[in-house]
């Protein structure tokens, strides 16, 4: 988790998110499809929470998956496989989807990126919901649904 101190000034408020990895699975190998290949797994996520100078609130999740999951053959299926939700009263949040072209940025082949650019309210717990319908362009599927949960934290003066 990362924290972007240089959009914040020292006299602006500081907002904070603390991402708890909750994973609800037995183990990375069970998420596998018993295809006998190398199954698609989450490799890690990193969270960043951005302020501008207008105090607009950015959050950042970037995911790593083990294969690549941006293909144009699977981006369309795999940007409907992420949603947040509100856990307490389970309204969902508007998140951006953002995904790189494998033809023009190889390296970035294996990540998503989530956006919530508003929606969250301080103190409340979020979880981010991956569907088992997540395919790599080799096609393996996650297999499991993933569940993150995250909260936000809220000002702190």
């Amino acid at each position: 988790m990362f924290l972007n101190l240089q959009s914040m000034k020292k006299s602006s408020l500081i907002l904070t998110v603390i991402l708890i990895a909750v994973f609800t699975l037995g183990t990375i190998s069970a998420m596998a499809q018993d295809s006998g290949k190398n199954p698609l797994v989450m490799e890690g996520f990193r969270l960043t929470d951005e302020l501008d100078e207008e105090g607009q609130r950015t959050v950042i999740i970037e995911f790593t998956f083990s294969k690549n999951v941006v293909n144009m053959e699977v981006s369309e299926n795999n940007s409907k496989c992420f949603k947040v939700i509100n856990r307490e009263d389970g309204n969902e949040i508007s998140v951006e989807v953002e995904m790189a072209d494998d033809q023009i940025e190889r390296e970035k082949r294996n990540n998503i990126n989530l956006i919530i650019n508003d929606g969250m309210e301080s103190l409340k717990i979020y979880q981010i919901i991956i569907s088992p319908e997540l395919e790599s362009r080799s096609g393996e599927k996650l297999g499991e649904e993933l569940v993150l949960e995250f909260m936000s934290l809220g000002i702190i003066e």
